[in-house]
């Protein structure tokens, strides 16, 4: 595991989460993201939103229609403002595309959401380079 060494980080972010409280894998099915503001090493704002965006978690992969063609524009749309999404892992379409609309995306292994968004901030936060998952 690597961490991230860079100055304070002022901005947006946005952490995966099941319950939000912890850092959750899987970016399609988790059930929401925790949308911090952060400056000078501080969360200043903390929001939910409920994951009503991704193919995998609104069942259109059910109905036939989800094919890895599609565009996670939903996804994007919704973490507009945020330069990162820390997750444990996620797939590699959706960090394809992520990347392109201008969001990085960091795997790690923390646990705590609240304590993963404040070491981000402080450049401290342990970064899991194998998290992108590869068979679909």
């Amino acid at each position: 595991m690597l961490s991230e060494t860079r100055a304070p980080f002022t901005g947006k972010i946005a952490v995966a989460t099941d319950d939000y409280l912890t850092v959750t894998g899987h970016i399609g099915r988790c059930n929401g993201f925790i949308i911090y503001e952060l400056a000078e090493n501080k969360i200043v704002n903390r929001e939910q939103k409920e994951n009503k965006f991704t193919n995998h978690k609104i069942g259109e992969h059910l109905h036939g229609s989800h094919d890895h063609t599609h565009s996670h524009s939903r996804l994007i749309d919704a973490l507009t403002g945020c330069s990162h999404l820390i997750c444990a892992s996620a797939g590699w379409r959706v960090v394809e595309d992520l990347k392109n609309n201008n969001i990085e995306v960091i795997f790690t292994d923390e646990i705590d959401a609240d304590s993963t968004a404040i070491k981000f901030a402080e450049g401290t936060l342990p970064i899991n380079e194998d998290g992108t998952c590869h068979t679909h």
